[in-house]
């Protein structure tokens, strides 16, 4: 009865391993992934939410790729992806958003699963709007440019600034 509790070691940490969910599994895995999904979406400023980019994965016109760690199960990262036909001929798969911890460990991974992703699929190309953090993890590999710089106005920001200075 006053016998020391038994402690566990904690698990230990495995290798790093991604996989592609299909639509008809993503509710297995939804709540552990949905809370990297909600902090890509909240620097969508408004463009996304979290139960649009849900719909859209369970609706197939998305597609959800998880990070994890295979001595845990962890869920260290997600992607999401989609294919872009242009009115050209060109397809491109987009990296629609990408969003985890520690990337420094699988962003490389994750990048190349997703260009043999999209050369399986016959596109031309990855393509990606993203933070300026993310041009970090590709900058210095062959065959990835910086084009252009996406740039924002929000009406919104502006009126409100203009309706305080006339108050």
């Amino acid at each position: 009865m006053n016998e020391p509790a038994l402690t566990m070691p904690p698990e230990q940490s495995g290798e790093i391993e991604m996989s592609y969910v299909p639509s008809e599994k993503l509710t297995i895995i939804w709540d552990k992934a949905k809370k990297y999904i909600k902090k890509s979406a909240s620097r969508s400023n408004g463009r996304i939410r979290t139960e649009d980019i849900f719909h859209d994965l369970l609706n197939k016109k998305n597609d959800l790729w998880i990070v994890y760690d295979t001595g845990t199960l962890d869920i260290n990262g997600v992607m999401i992806t989609s294919f872009k036909n242009y009115p050209a001929g060109k397809k491109m798969l987009c990296i629609d958003h990408i969003t985890g911890n520690k990337m420094q460990d699988w962003a490389e991974i994750g990048i190349k699963m997703l260009t043999d992703f999209a050369r399986t699929n016959n596109c031309h190309g990855l393509e990606s709007v993203g933070r300026h953090g993310l041009w970090h993890w590709v900058k210095n590999k062959v065959g990835w440019k910086k084009p252009a710089t996406f740039y924002e106005y929000n009406f919104e920001e502006i009126d409100k600034c203009n309706q305080q200075h006339k108050e």
